[in-house]
């Protein structure tokens, strides 16, 4: 009997220090940044994948319609650009990586938002305008224009 009751007491010690580790690792987790979203990456299966928002207009200045998606992983922000087809369905054009990754807001025509499509130089030709912050919170408005020499959407600096 003595014998079973310090089996049992060593087993008590261990499943406390490992309670006692794991406890550890969590408070360690929870201050260090990097080291949490390295288990938060570790733990998660999916990609995190959402749509923040959409817009729809006419990009080309023609009859087109194009839809931009405003997408959010783990890792990135993204717009995703989808030609409307005259069947209704949708034909993938490009898909943009912001270079910051946390997503932002403006004041557009009265109303915040955190994606806009507007004729910004009175081309005829809309602007995506995608606003964004840093890591530092410093806000920026990316737009992009459609290039029809190479066929793509380019980021336009002003």
């Amino acid at each position: 009997m003595a014998a079973n009751v310090k089996r049992k007491g060593t087993r008590d010690r261990v499943l406390g220090g490992a309670l006692g580790f794991l406890c550890l690792m969590g408070i360690v987790a929870a201050l260090d940044p990097g080291l949490r979203a390295g288990l938060r990456a570790a733990v998660l299966t999916d990609d995190g994948r959402s749509v923040l928002s959409t817009a729809q207009g006419r990009l080309l200045g023609d009859a087109s319609v194009f839809t931009v998606a405003k997408i959010k992983t783990r890792e990135a922000l993204y717009l995703e650009i989808y030609e409307t087809l005259s069947e209704g369905q949708s034909k993938f054009v490009e898909k943009i990586e912001l270079t910051d990754a946390r997503d932002g807001y403006f004041d557009f025509n009265g109303r915040a938002t955190n994606l806009a499509i507007a004729d910004l130089d009175g081309d005829g030709r809309p602007e995506i305008l995608a606003p964004s912050f840093d890591d530092d919170l410093i806000g920026r408005l990316n737009v992009f224009k459609y290039d029809p020499t190479s066929r793509g959407f380019q980021r336009t600096v002003r």
